[in-house]
């Protein structure tokens, strides 16, 4: 008996190592969905230990393909894996990066799709995706940063973000979850957004209350601290493209993202132009502090940070302070974001994934049931109809 069993453990060890050099195609005709189906072969083995030691940064190789209303679209794409994210690699599901060997050509928009893309963006040449869980959203909506990121996007603000939609995701033809497909916010992400080489970018980002130097020029990052640091107003107008500074804090205020800005942070430039900021991971958004002034998110004293001494800087001035309530008040009176609109965006994306999500439930107990599913996106457009009063109560 026990070399019977050892016999079939080694036989399938074989052959799950073997799976992801070649392996047949995953048949979808049983699969009931209208969503993008994405599977991915790899080492069975390699990928149980990447998923189980998530602190070890570990990379392994595997196989991409995905399907469109049902047609294969993507067959085989060589791709590297590493698991992503902070407190939500916790979950039983965790967030995937995927780094694709060469850029992939997505100008006839198989690889990401989304439904509006802002004027002075560009998705045609994709290095690396996330297949994200939804951060802390991941036992609830499972939709929220989707939602509140197509709200920025239709609002057309002057943003850079990123780009997603849902997606079915199955390992070695095995479901493996319900995940966001969604571009990087690194500077993979912004240097194909601004259609230039990685190299040309040069970014830091804010985290656990820390700043990373990632990519680029690191002394003209340093010199950017060392004008906060010193208040120097002039330089810092010459380095920051204004507008888009402006935009960012109002969006997030507005939403009350309280994950930010001490974490989920990020600024770049494409050579020598402005420094620009990053939106993205915004579940930690509707949640606390619904009832405080828009300033009162960024001013917290608990978490100092030096995009918080940033906007302070700026806000000392007169004409910023003046251009910020302007601009603030102009959004509200478009009502371009609105609990009309993003109820518009959560209906969409709830009958996008409201079949699909019993695979979630089933598969990993989140949500654990429709019932608590119903309550979470109740419980959220609740929570953003409120947001919305206050805000407008408090600027106008």
């Amino acid at each position: 008996m026990r070399k019977l069993l050892f016999f079939i453990i080694l036989t399938l060890a074989f052959s799950c190592s073997k799976f992801y050099e070649n392996y047949e195609l995953l048949d979808i005709t049983e699969i009931e969905t209208e969503l993008p189906i994405i599977n991915i072969g790899v080492n069975c083995d390699e990928f149980n230990e990447m998923t189980s030691q998530v602190d070890e940064e570990i990379e392994i190789k595997g196989q991409f393909s995905m399907f469109r209303n049902g047609v294969l679209v993507i067959e085989n794409e060589k791709v590297e894996l590493e698991v992503k994210g902070g407190f939500s690699t916790r979950f039983s599901l965790k967030t995937l990066g995927v780094k694709f060997e060469n850029k992939y050509d997505n100008s006839d928009r198989s690889l990401i799709n989304p439904n509006k893309i802002l004027p002075h963006h560009n998705l045609d040449k994709i290095k690396a995706i996330r297949l994200r869980n939804s951060g802390n959203d991941f036992v609830k909506t499972m939709i929220k940063d989707l939602s509140l990121t197509q709200l920025a996007i239709n609002a057309e603000l002057n943003l850079d973000l990123t780009y997603g939609e849902p997606v079915l995701v199955y390992i070695n033809n095995e479901f493996h979850g319900l995940l966001n497909l969604r571009t990087e916010a690194n500077s993979n992400g912004m240097a194909g957004l601004n259609g230039v080489k990685k190299d040309a970018v040069t970014l830091a980002k804010i985290t656990t209350h820390k700043l990373i130097k990632k990519d680029g020029d690191f002394d003209r990052i340093d010199a950017f601290l060392e004008a906060i640091n010193v208040e120097n107003l002039k330089y810092l107008k010459d380095e920051i493209d204004i507008d888009n500074f402006i935009d960012y804090i109002i969006f997030q205020t507005y939403i009350s993202n309280t994950d930010w800005p001490h974490n989920n942070a990020r600024f770049y430039a494409i050579g020598q132009e402005k420094f620009r900021f990053v939106l993205f991971d915004l579940d930690g958004a509707l949640r606390l502090r619904l009832s405080k002034t828009p300033l009162n998110i960024i001013e917290d004293k608990r978490f100092p940070n030096i995009l918080t001494d940033l906007f302070f800087i700026f806000y000392a001035e007169e004409n910023f302070k003046n251009a910020f309530w302007n601009r603030y008040n102009s959004i509200l009176e478009s009502r371009i974001i609105s609990y009309n609109n993003f109820k518009s965006i959560v209906d969409a994306n709830i009958a996008q994934i409201e079949l699909e999500i019993q695979l979630q439930i089933g598969k990993h107990q989140a949500p654990s049931t429709i019932i608590e599913w119903n309550i979470e996106l109740d419980k959220m457009l609740t929570l953003f109809q409120y947001r919305e009063q206050v805000v407008y109560e408090l600027v106008e």
